[in-house]
């Protein structure tokens, strides 16, 4: 559960919660709400994606994920938000730059927050 309190993964979701109080309250903030999401969107799935693999399927802290599952991850919200969503609805758009986003913040998660987490248990 370690993988919860990384700080990055904290900042995104309380980014995502700015954002959504404020459309909520009538005050969209336009560069935040356009972009930034987008941007923090990726490390916020691929932890949660991340602490399931090491809590309830691997169980280790020691686990990380692989670079072709953050691109997996990348292209299906990819996909998902950008393609399909769009054909099947009005409210949402196409726009490439939250796919460029959503790349960009894929290999901040795999670069920056993609670590294995140090033991607290080691024998000296």
């Amino acid at each position: 559960m370690k993988t919860l309190l990384n700080p990055w993964f904290i900042l995104g979701c309380l980014t995502w919660v700015v954002i959504y109080a404020s459309r909520e309250f009538g005050y969209p903030l336009p560069f935040v709400n356009g972009y930034i999401d987008d941007l923090f969107a990726i490390p916020v799935i691929a932890n949660l994606t991340l602490c399931l693999m090491r809590v309830a399927i691997i169980r280790s802290n020691y686990y990380v994920l692989s670079a072709s599952k953050v691109v997996f991850v990348v292209v299906y919200v990819s996909l998902v938000f950008e393609v399909i969503l769009p054909l099947l609805s009005k409210r949402y758009t196409r726009d490439w730059l939250d796919a460029l986003l959503y790349a960009i913040g894929g290999l901040f998660f795999y670069l920056v927050m993609n670590k294995p987490l140090a033991s607290t248990n080691r024998k000296s």
